[in-house]
């Protein structure tokens, strides 16, 4: 049955370069580190590969390239990863504006990441994002499986009382849009990052800039 594209009664958002931009800074890292372990792909392919997907999904990766799962993965990643953000990573120009009028809408709103939960916290936090979903953030790791599957979207309608229906998604990545089509939620697709390879929308409406999404919402 086809999506509604209506006036949502729960946003859900995802976070890594739809909240912050924090897509490009993992990648860079990410593909440093497969070089690092033998791997033969430029960063474009790391890209392409890699968005909005899991630690499982590189360690499967790494598996069927032939390479060994290097001793201090993840820890190592994710420390140099950590570096990088506290750096490098804002919040994705106009997301506060979006963010605020959800807010005087009384549309209730979260995030669900395939991300860690601290890396969540921490990307939220240091871009001053963090008010905005204070107890009301979930990761696929706390629900079993990491998108494509739509495990966590669906935890956190269930959690929020409601209906996947009266759902919306905001993402950035095929496996994000991918999983909010299994979810049967109506999906915006942010092209605005530069993350969202074409051509790969999955019943998903694309923008390209947040300044528009108040109005696809049906805020204004």
């Amino acid at each position: 049955m086809p999506v509604s594209f209506s006036r949502p009664e729960l946003v859900i958002f995802d976070c890594d370069g739809v909240l912050v931009d924090s897509e490009p800074i993992f990648l860079r890292v990410l593909h440093r580190f497969l070089l690092s372990a033998g791997a033969s792909l430029t960063h474009a392919d790391c890209c392409a590969q890699f968005i909005g997907k899991s630690r499982g999904d590189v360690e499967a990766y790494l598996i069927e390239q032939g390479l060994a799962i290097p001793a201090d993965w993840p820890d190592a990643f994710y420390a140099q990863a950590m570096v990088e953000l506290e750096r490098d990573c804002q919040a994705i120009d106009g997301v506060q504006e979006v963010l605020q009028a959800l807010v005087q809408s009384g549309i209730p709103f979260c995030a669900a990441s395939n991300g860690l939960r601290d890396k969540i916290e921490f990307t939220l936090s240091h871009t001053g994002l963090l008010p905005f979903f204070e107890n009301r953030f979930y990761s696929a790791y706390d629900v079993g499986r990491s998108k494509p599957a739509p495990d966590v979207f669906l935890f956190a309608a269930e959690l929020h009382g409601i209906p996947p229906a009266r759902c919306t998604v905001i993402e950035d990545s095929p496996s994000g849009l991918e999983a909010a089509q299994a979810a049967g939620m109506a999906c915006y697709a942010y092209s605005g990052a530069g993350t969202l390879p074409p051509g790969r929308l999955f019943g998903a409406q694309p923008f390209g800039a947040m300044w528009q999404l108040p109005a696809l919402l049906g805020l204004e």
